[in-house]
């Protein structure tokens, strides 16, 4: 039987689902914090006081899930490309490495 020496490894996880977990968990404590302190300044019924606005964003508790998701896909984008940079950083030291 093989002996896992990464504890990642140890637990069936993959580098890539390892890595989509970190963007997950690091954007949902992103959000969670821009939409406490979001939410501490601005009351979503303010928002929905136009007259334009839809029914159902009338209600308090809409406008907080919203602005929370809202929150979560912009801090995953934002850690999608920071680990994208990172991976990608990587192979251009690399190379700049062996030029020297």
């Amino acid at each position: 039987m093989r002996e896992a020496t990464d504890e990642n490894e140890c637990r069936g996880w993959t580098p890539a689902r390892v890595r989509i977990g970190v963007v997950l968990w690091s954007s949902f404590i992103a959000a969670c914090l821009a939409t406490l302190f979001f939410f501490a300044l601005f009351d979503p019924l303010l928002f929905a006081q136009d007259a334009h606005s839809p029914q159902w964003l009338a209600d308090r508790m809409t406008g907080y899930a919203i602005g929370f998701f809202f929150f979560w896909s912009v801090a995953a984008v934002s850690s999608l490309i920071a680990t994208a940079l990172l991976r990608t950083r990587a192979p251009a030291e690399a190379a700049h490495r062996d030029r020297r």
